[in-house]
């Protein structure tokens, strides 16, 4: 199968059905975390209903997969591993809110991508930053100037040859027009704090260190 490196690369590479589970409004109470809750954490989820763009009365409705779901997805993905293969990402956590007409929206993917973690930059879209030898960051733009903040980690699975982490590495995404007012070292820190959630709960072998932020210039 040809891999895609012309296209935005997070796009490309998280471009399958994302499953998601039933939607709840934020008010509402929950009986255990929610996929929200637990990559944000309640600082995240306060951060999010602070910089919420409208009126600060108006819903926001939440839309998530918790990560023991998101694990079984992904293991079941991973068991005939193979490495010409594509995937499909779990959304973790959706939070939306529906202003002026607007469908003002943050989104959190992951699942296993199909670019590889050392892909050509030359032929790719938007920008790339090595965080170490485990981690990448990648953001990039859309037609709609909506920038979409990516991340690429090594994470040896069970069963799989040691080559697995580079060819199939876990992939994120942080898609975000629901707050104002927000740097990109927010959404990063953000999606760092997703991230390391998630390999916390993959237990990849290879142990990869998600920082929990990485100052970036990048807007």
């Amino acid at each position: 199968m040809k891999r895609i490196a012309a296209i935005p690369l997070i796009l490309a590479s998280l471009a399958f059905p994302v499953v998601t589970s039933c939607s709840t409004r934020a008010n509402e109470p929950h009986s255990a975390p929610d996929g929200c809750e637990e990559v944000l954490g309640s600082s995240g989820i306060k951060w999010v209903h602070d910089h919420a763009t409208g009126d600060a009365g108006e819903t926001i409705e939440r839309s998530t997969m918790s990560l023991k779901e998101s694990r079984e997805g992904y293991l079941k993905q991973m068991e005939s591993w193979d490495p010409e293969g594509t995937h499909w990402s779990s959304e973790l956590c959706t939070m939306r809110k529906f202003t002026s007409g607007k469908n003002a929206v943050l989104r959190i993917e992951f699942g296993p991508s199909s670019t590889p973690f050392n892909f050509n930059t030359k032929g790719s879209e938007g920008t790339t930053e090595l965080v170490n030898p485990d981690v990448k960051l990648h953001q990039v733009k859309d037609h709609r100037e909506i920038t979409h903040y990516g991340i690429y980690v090594k994470c040896k699975m069970p069963g799989t040859p040691p080559h697995q982490a580079s060819t199939t590495p876990l992939a994120g995404v942080l898609t975000d027009t629901l707050t104002e007012g927000t740097t990109a070292d927010a959404r990063v820190t953000y999606l760092l704090r997703s991230t390391r959630a998630v390999v916390r709960s993959l237990k990849c072998e290879n142990k990869p260190v998600v920082p929990v932020s990485f100052p970036t210039s990048k807007q």
